[in-house]
């Protein structure tokens, strides 16, 4: 996996666990919602990418997260972010973000004019 999917912990101390999954599921929520037009952090180098990382290591505020994607609802941007958290215990499990996007999806009914396929 590419280092711009991956969390702090699992590039600087080669540590994966599925907190460390939930923050690289935060980043393909991402780039499903930026329709795969945009690369995560595609305006760094994988040198800047390495040095964003350590700024969240250190917990200095430096760091840059993805921006929140055009026609993002705040909540689900709000829920990446969670995902993102430097501290793995803040972080959503899986059964938490499924929750969440369960009671998201309540009622929603896709337009089926809408819908590309």
């Amino acid at each position: 996996m590419p280092i711009r999917w991956m969390s702090w912990e699992s590039v600087l101390l080669a540590k994966f666990t599925t907190k460390s999954d939930v923050w690289s599921f935060a980043v393909t929520l991402w780039e499903i919602l930026t329709f795969a037009r945009e690369q995560p952090y595609e305006h760094m180098t994988d040198a800047n990418v390495i040095e964003n990382i350590g700024h969240i290591y250190q917990d200095d505020k430096m760091h840059e997260l993805l921006p929140m994607p055009l026609n993002c609802p705040r909540e689900i941007y709000d829920l990446m972010c969670e995902c993102w958290q430097r501290n793995e215990s803040s972080r959503p499990n899986f059964r938490e973000i499924h929750l969440f996007l369960q009671r998201k999806n309540l009622g929603f009914k896709p337009n089926t004019q809408t819908l590309m396929y």
